[in-house]
């Protein structure tokens, strides 16, 4: 087919090759006054070149994609600000400590504003019932070997822990078991990789040390393309000893290693009337508005 005929009847005058090449380039971002020069340069007429542009802008399926990448760029470039504005703070990032927090100050500066905190409130968790020998013959020889997360109202080996088990007044919910209570267990050496929060988790330090890595949510497309140059997330580091408690806000990622081993306890419902948030990053989305009938 000649590319006047095919201009004529609203065909592309491209062969499969560079009509791919030209929808990729149009999903990743680059302007048709780019492309056109492209095909230019490439030896398409100036005329073709900007049919062939302006008829693959219009074709349905690239249509949707291209408000798809759109809103997705968008989100992006806000979540760039958010990124910006958090490491123009006074002084460098850095995860809050406090010896002690009121739970009005920890919800207002902390939780609601999305954000980690380490405190020192003391603990209701008897060190001993807790202790990394115990806690390894609770689990079993062979599980003892790996680091795991394990439900504590819902393994009946560990009921010996769950008995008197009480939670961080003023801060959790008081009943322990609407807490969804978690052992946290690492053999010496353990390590973890990051991994996103689902929900807000406010975690116990009772033995050990915990070098925690936290990246802040709105790193999300950083996190995600996983690289290593100057487009790297941001980390920041802290180190948890007995006694500790941090929050692990909803939507961040976090990673540790555990040099000496390490047990801890996790909740995850708090002293509010509402419920915890949940990040559910597996969800489906749902079909956008239904164009209108002809």
């Amino acid at each position: 087919m000649r590319a006047s005929h095919a201009l004529e009847q609203g065909t592309s005058p491209l062969t499969p090759e560079w009509r791919r090449w030209l929808v990729e380039n149009l999903v990743r971002g680059a302007s048709p006054k780019e492309l056109v020069a492209s095909l230019e340069k490439a030896g398409v007429p100036a005329e073709q070149a900007q049919r062939a542009v302006e008829l693959e802008r219009e074709e349905p399926f690239v249509a949707g994609a291209l408000r798809a990448v759109g809103m997705q760029r968008k989100l992006e470039g806000l979540l760039d600000v958010y990124s910006e504005l958090f490491q123009q703070t006074e002084g460098p990032p850095r995860v809050d400590r406090h010896e002690a927090l009121t739970p009005a100050a920890f919800f207002e500066r902390y939780y609601f504003d999305n954000l980690p905190v380490v405190m020192r409130q003391g603990t209701s968790l008897e060190p001993r019932p807790w202790s990394p020998g115990n806690v390894a013959a609770l689990l079993g020889e062979r599980e003892a070997r790996h680091a795991c997360c394990v439900p504590l109202f819902e393994d009946p080996r560990l009921e010996t822990l769950t008995r008197g088990l009480t939670t961080l007044r003023g801060f959790t919910a008081e009943d322990a078991r609407a807490c969804e209570p978690r052992l946290w267990w690492e053999p010496p050496g353990a390590e973890a990789p990051l991994r996103a929060a689902r929900r807000n988790v406010l975690l116990a330090q009772v033995h050990g040390e915990r070098r925690l890595q936290l990246v802040p949510a709105f790193e999300l497309r950083r996190v995600t393309t996983a690289s290593d140059g100057d487009d790297a997330p941001l980390r920041l580091e802290v180190t948890l000893s007995p006694g500790d408690w941090v929050l692990l806000p909803v939507g961040w990622w976090y990673g540790f290693s555990a040099p000496d081993g390490g047990v801890a306890v996790s909740f995850e419902a708090f002293a509010l009337p509402e419920p915890n948030v949940t990040w559910d990053v597996d969800a489906e989305p749902q079909p956008s508005p239904l164009p209108p009938r002809d």
